[in-house]
């Protein structure tokens, strides 16, 4: 209540003092949820399965299961958010999206497709939409102090729509490129799940059960 009295916070101390680390993990953790390439998925699934040898009708198909499995996972994170906390969800689901896509892209070089690649994809899919999906957003609404909260917010947003644009317009780039193609470009959206991993293992803290007076004075240490 007292917080809510305060003068609104600028953008200039978004990125000075306390609210410099808070801000970077918003918007590295929102970058990453879209260079892992979920979108890409999401948007040209059924390209993606074409491509990879599946019959058209089976692409559609395998568009409605990736959906599904999507709003599935989105439920079990809402169901586990709180018992099992925010970090150890993104730490797994991102080491699940490294292995998932490392092995759809192998199978996108090797030439193999059919059920094995959509198992693969499903997996990418039922990992982020436990974690790195709906997480970020719940982190981004925890973590900087209430008088900035409403600016990093937009900030945070801004990022994340600016990432999807750039995955969305990139992808059929790459994989229409003979010198990469769809095994390469899934190996580098697993690179960039990889960075995600290595750096919520160091920068990203818990915030289960703490209030938001307690993150934000955790900062100032």
């Amino acid at each position: 209540r007292s917080s809510l009295g305060q003068r609104e916070g600028s953008f200039e101390e978004l990125i000075s003092g306390t609210a410099r680390r808070p801000l970077m993990i918003a918007v590295v953790l929102m970058v990453i949820s879209q260079f892992c390439g979920i979108n890409a998925i999401m948007y040209y699934s059924t390209r993606i399965f074409t491509s990879a040898g599946v019959g058209v009708e089976d692409a559609f198909m395998s568009s409605v299961v990736i959906g599904l499995v999507n709003v599935l996972f989105t439920l079990v994170a809402l169901a586990v958010v709180d018992q099992a906390g925010r970090r150890p969800l993104l730490l797994v689901g991102l080491a699940v999206q490294v292995v998932a896509l490392a092995a759809a892209g192998r199978m996108f070089q090797t030439g193999q497709g059919g059920v094995p690649l959509l198992i693969s994809i499903l997996v990418f899919i039922g990992a982020f939409a436990m974690a790195l999906g709906p997480i970020p957003w719940i982190l981004c609404s925890e973590i900087f102090p209430n008088h900035v909260r409403g600016r990093a917010m937009s900030i945070a947003t801004f990022t994340i729509w600016t990432a999807c644009y750039i995955v969305a317009q990139t992808f059929p780039m790459l994989n229409d490129s003979k010198a990469i193609g769809p095994g390469k470009t899934f190996w580098i959206y697993g690179f960039f799940s990889l960075i995600g991993l290595v750096f919520v293992a160091w920068a990203v803290p818990e915030t289960k059960g703490r209030t938001l007076e307690e993150i934000e004075a955790s900062w100032a240490k």
